[in-house]
């Protein structure tokens, strides 16, 4: 595989976030290729999660990048901020979980699973079966040194 300008730019962009927003957690694991985070996906604005049909055609058309989704479901009987949230599943995932735009997947796939601390401390988990996990990477003791 021959490695691009594209690829190079990613990889610089990946490396800086990585050194300005590291985090106290990091990633372990593998993807288990369940298919899982391309079926449940959330999206949210600053106001929250999306939670109507309304809203998420006005982003598709706001967003291009949105039209490569689906509604697939409702969150019911959750934690009160994700109750009612739409759930959404890629319209390029195969029956056999498999992307079919592996690829030119875009950015946001190519970061699956991003570690965003805010989330892990609203009790945010990965999904059922995923390979991937949380874990520390600085315990408690070490920041206070």
């Amino acid at each position: 595989m021959k490695y691009s300008f594209k690829n190079f730019i990613e990889d610089l962009i990946f490396d800086i976030k990585t050194k300005l927003f590291s985090s106290k957690y990091i990633l372990k694991g593998k993807c288990k290729r369940c298919g899982n985070c391309c079926r449940n996906i959330l999206f949210s604005t600053k106001e929250g999660y999306i939670k109507s049909k309304e809203l998420f055609e006005t982003m598709q058309k706001k967003y291009p990048y949105y039209r490569n989704f689906k509604i697939s479901g409702v969150i019911q009987d959750k934690k009160d901020f994700q109750n009612g949230a739409l759930t959404f599943e890629c319209k390029f995932i195969s029956k056999d979980n498999r992307c079919k735009i592996y690829f030119f997947r875009p950015l946001f796939c190519r970061d699956y699973p991003d570690i965003n601390p805010n989330l892990i401390y609203n009790g945010v988990t990965m999904l059922d079966n995923c390979g991937y996990y949380f874990d520390i990477n600085k315990d408690f003791k070490s920041y206070l040194k």
